[in-house]
């Protein structure tokens, strides 16, 4: 008999971000067509926790920001919170997207999706979202102010630490954190990897902040190959075989990935372990993360060395190999 896993390279790949968590993907579903009853009763459970109510929050919004079933959702249930809070989710990445397509009225949008973060903040003063969705606006909103003397790095200071009052090792905000220090926002790869630094090594084993080293490497990784022309292979190899990438993705690895077994955690994140651990040629520990990453596939940061599919079908491959 095939143990699980054995002979599966040729997996057929599924592209959604809901990953494993079917209750939302079924709900996607329901958005896409204009229904909400469902998005109403997953996002106003909160027993997976913050980290998994703040990416279904994120996955949803994406959708209502297309379709605008969030405005005849909240038209229809206006003292809701969970349509209140998509609604202003769905504004942010309105928002964002007018400001990097250079629209007309994207400072108006901007500026009103601001103030919807903060006038939500005072409603609901003990949610972490609706700074969460500040700091999602922060790269065409920037608050920046010097960080902590430590680190000397400018960026969302004040908005994160509104958050740390809330939730002081929320995932989505720390990920927020490193693109608004980030080159896309006018920062640096030394800022990222600094930053990434700071939390991770003050972050809780079995942390899922662990895997911002990992962020911070794929961006060093990203500058190089925008300004030289080498070999995406050889690169690959470098940037993730060096003594320091293998101990912070062996870190990883053991006390956040390990311990929860892969419970819990969130498609983006088992797939920037699995792909540390592929390009540093760890073949069977990647093998145990794309064991439970399934089928379920994402392009980043896999389309970083070419097309997404066909990169992550041989890397996944190659490591399945070896179960």
């Amino acid at each position: 008999m095939k143990r699980r896993g054995s002979g599966e390279g040729h997996l057929k790949l599924v592209w959604d971000p809901a990953g494993l968590d079917r209750r939302l993907a079924t709900t996607t579903q329901e958005l896409r067509v204009g229904r909400y009853a469902l998005a109403g009763e997953l996002l106003a459970d909160r027993q997976a926790g913050e980290d998994v109510r703040d990416y279904r929050y994120l996955i949803l919004a994406q959708i209502a920001a297309s379709n605008g079933v969030d405005t005849a959702w909240l038209a229809e249930e206006p003292d809701s919170p969970e349509a209140a809070l998509l609604r202003l989710r769905a504004n942010v990445i309105r928002a964002l997207q007018a400001h990097r397509a250079r629209h007309p009225k994207a400072d108006g949008l901007v500026d009103l999706a601001r103030t919807q973060c903060l006038e939500t903040a005072e409603r609901f003063p003990e949610d972490p979202l609706p700074w969460i969705a500040l700091l999602h606006l922060a790269p065409a909103a920037p608050q920046n102010v010097p960080g902590p003397p430590e680190l000397q790095v400018v960026g969302p200071w004040h908005t994160m630490g509104q958050l740390w009052k809330r939730d002081p090792w929320n995932r989505e905000a720390h990920h927020r954190l490193l693109a608004a220090v980030g080159p896309k926002s006018g920062g640096s790869v030394s800022a990222v990897s600094g930053v990434a630094h700071w939390i991770s090594s003050q972050a809780p084993s079995g942390s899922a902040l662990l895997v911002l080293q990992l962020v911070a490497f794929i961006e060093a990784f990203r500058q190089q190959l925008e300004r030289n022309d080498l070999n995406r292979v050889l690169l690959t190899y470098r940037n993730w075989s060096t003594a320091y990438a293998e101990q912070e993705t062996e870190r990883c690895y053991t006390q956040w990935f390990l311990p929860s077994g892969g419970n819990g955690v969130l498609l983006p994140d088992l797939h920037h372990l699995a792909h540390a651990l592929w390009a540093g040629s760890q073949w069977r520990p990647a093998a145990r993360v794309f064991d439970v990453i399934g089928p379920y596939a994402m392009t980043t940061p896999w389309s970083l060395h070419g097309n997404p599919e066909q990169v992550l079908a041989m890397a996944r491959e190659r490591c399945m190999s070896e179960l």
